[in-house]
């Protein structure tokens, strides 16, 4: 019986231990497959890491983007300058054409009141001349020694004294240039006399006297020149 007991003891003590030896293996098996699991885990996150980091590219640097808008600025900033420039340019030749046409307009305009009593103003100098070829003819003499005389040449004097300063109102002047040198836009020679006295081209003697409208002749006068030497 002592001996049934030890070997009954002793088969379950191998049997333990078979139990527990079993126990090991299995855990030790469990721990082999979740490292295996855990390596091939990483090792497809590690390649799954590495296709989405050839797939995304990589994100840009903020200071070479930031250098990259203030060129753009830069560049659009130079483009609004030279189109402010143009426009600047254009405004002020605008305003220059304006301003010329505006004195050329207020030019013709002056020109226009001045010279449009050109035709009416030759009419009337016919009248001075003979206002003034009256006055001439008559002696001096006379006209003190006769009364009615003297009343008439007063009359015809006043008359013409008044007709010049119309003219001179009207920038009408009466011009007599003796001994004045000879300018064809003022004056028209008649004839030519040597005369060693006097300068050549020098206006000697004034046949007809001459009339400027403001700056424009409308009668030149007709004068004698001193012939060239």
């Amino acid at each position: 019986k002592q001996w049934y007991q030890r070997r009954v003891a002793i088969t379950a003590g191998i049997a333990r231990a078979a139990i527990r030896h079993t126990r090991s293996i299995t855990s030790a098996y469990r721990f082999s497959i979740a490292s295996e699991s855990t390596s091939a885990t990483g090792a497809g996150s590690a390649e799954g890491a590495g296709t989405n980091a050839t797939d995304t590219p990589a994100e840009k640097d903020p200071l070479v983007v930031k250098d990259e808008e203030i060129a753009l600025l830069k560049e659009q900033v130079e483009q609004q300058v030279k189109q402010v420039g143009e426009m600047k340019d254009r405004y002020l030749r605008a305003l220059a054409d304006g301003e010329n046409t505006r004195n050329r307009a207020r030019k013709e305009l002056e020109d226009s009141k001045l010279f449009s009593i050109q035709s009416f103003a030759k009419d009337l100098l016919q009248v001075s001349d003979v206002l003034e070829k009256a006055l001439e003819s008559v002696p001096q003499d006379q006209v003190s020694s006769s009364p009615a005389l003297g009343n008439l040449y007063e009359g015809v004097s006043l008359t013409y004294n008044n007709l010049q300063q119309v003219f001179n109102r009207h920038q009408l002047t009466k011009i007599v240039p003796l001994n004045e040198k000879f300018d064809p836009v003022y004056h028209e020679a008649m004839f030519q006399v040597p005369d060693p006295s006097k300068e050549p081209g020098t206006v000697m003697d004034v046949i007809q006297s001459g009339y400027v409208l403001g700056t424009r002749s409308i009668r030149p006068a007709k004068v004698g020149v001193v012939q060239d030497r």
